[in-house]
């Protein structure tokens, strides 16, 4: 699953809250963290932890 199929499902489920934990570690950029927390929905609220 990449990001934009990672938001339409979270825009879809509508979290309060959205933490995505698949990026650094294994696969990905914090890039995509950043793409992914672009395109939610306003009205939840993306945590970034990875610095």
């Amino acid at each position: 699953m990449d990001f934009k199929e990672a938001d339409n499902l979270i825009n879809e489920i509508q979290p309060k809250i959205a933490v995505p934990i698949y990026y650094g570690s294994v696969v990905e950029t914090k890039q995509y963290a950043i793409d992914f927390s672009k395109l939610l929905n306003p009205k939840i609220e993306c945590k970034i932890l990875m610095k």
